[in-house]
């Protein structure tokens, strides 16, 4: 194979106390980019998880990584990292020790090891911290040694599974995006398992939604956001305004199946709007402050929900208020449920 996938998964099954875990998963890493594992609790991803990096084993398929056959092969000689969601460091070895813990194991030569600690600590931002205790550091630092620690040994594929979610928000939010940094400067190939939807869309080249042991979808974050292929998903992300094709207005209205339209395309009706949007009125139930601005839930005629996205600056409309508001067709997208 002259240019193997980082990691590829064919027809992965995992069977546990006669429930079925894992269902036919497909999946193919390119070299050099993230896959975000996206769901629910109980969907599977961290099964999946666990099965790549061989501790859990597969009950049919098979896991090939650099053109590799794996599956049968102990998680030891997979030459994978793994980043857990609360560190598992050493809390009686230095930060320099926990990071070098790989490197020793492997047999490395002291001056080697010294130079790849060194190397990582200065990327990961913890150069004056070599001498201190885990116990000693915040909830961000220690989870950037356990990266450092993971990357130590240069391995083919990084496992990160929730890394970043036991942190508060503003450790959360910079630390992702440090990791997304340092793993474009690595060129490292990496499998992030996450629930939350804003850390998959930002770290991934690629994000795979599961339910109930499958993948319902594996694109682009854009392609993801712009073009969610069931109805599943895009109820999943939440970004959509559904509509019932059925009641809809000349030329949309069809027999079955549902319009989507992305929470940011409904506008109140204006000069802004093209010609040929779908015009509606809905009144409004709710106003919903927020960092970014105002959540508007609407009720439109037939009791189907939407919602109305604000800035910040405009004035709300009150509850009880009714409000003429277009869609461009152009923002639509049919599912046929």
């Amino acid at each position: 194979m002259a240019n193997p996938s980082a990691l590829l998964v064919r027809q992965a099954h995992v069977v546990l106390g006669g429930r079925s875990i894992l269902q036919g998963i497909d999946l193919d890493l390119q070299r050099g980019q993230v896959l975000a594992l996206l769901g629910g609790s109980g969907c599977g991803k961290t099964t999946l998880l666990r099965a790549i990096a061989g501790l859990q084993p597969l009950g049919g398929g098979r896991i090939e990584l650099d053109g590799r056959d794996v599956t049968q092969q102990p998680a030891k000689l997979r030459g994978i990292g793994v980043v857990f969601q609360h560190y598992a460091l050493f809390p009686n070895l230095s930060v320099r020790d926990n990071v070098g813990f790989g490197l020793q194991a492997r047999g490395e030569t002291p001056a080697a090891q010294q130079a790849r600690i060194d190397e990582l600590l200065a990327l990961v931002g913890l150069a004056e911290h070599a001498a201190t205790r885990p116990g000693q550091l915040s909830g961000g630092q220690r989870q950037r040694v356990a990266l450092a620690r993971a990357l130590a040994p240069r391995p083919g594929l990084l496992l990160l599974d929730e890394p970043f979610s036991a942190l508060d928000e503003s450790f959360r939010v910079p630390l992702r995006r440090s990791f997304r940094q340092l793993q474009r400067e690595l060129g490292q190939s990496s499998v992030l398992v996450t629930h939350d939807r804003d850390e998959a869309f930002e770290l991934a080249d690629q994000v795979a939604v599961m339910f109930e042991g499958r993948i319902e979808q594996c694109s682009a974050p854009a392609a993801l956001w712009q073009r969610p292929q069931t109805l599943r998903v895009a109820d999943f992300l939440g970004a959509f305004n559904r509509l019932d094709a059925r009641t809809a207005p000349e030329p949309w209205r069809r027999d079955t199946g549902c319009w989507l339209a992305p929470l940011a395309a409904l506008q109140p009706d204006g000069p802004v709007a093209p010609p040929e949007a779908w015009r509606l009125a809905a009144e409004v139930v709710a106003v919903h402050p927020g960092l970014l601005g105002w959540t508007v839930a609407l009720q439109a005629p037939g009791g189907q929900a939407l919602t109305l996205g604000l800035p910040p600056g405009d004035t709300p409309p009150e509850p009880g208020a009714t409000l003429a508001l277009a869609l461009p067709a152009t923002a639509l997208q049919w599912l046929a449920r």
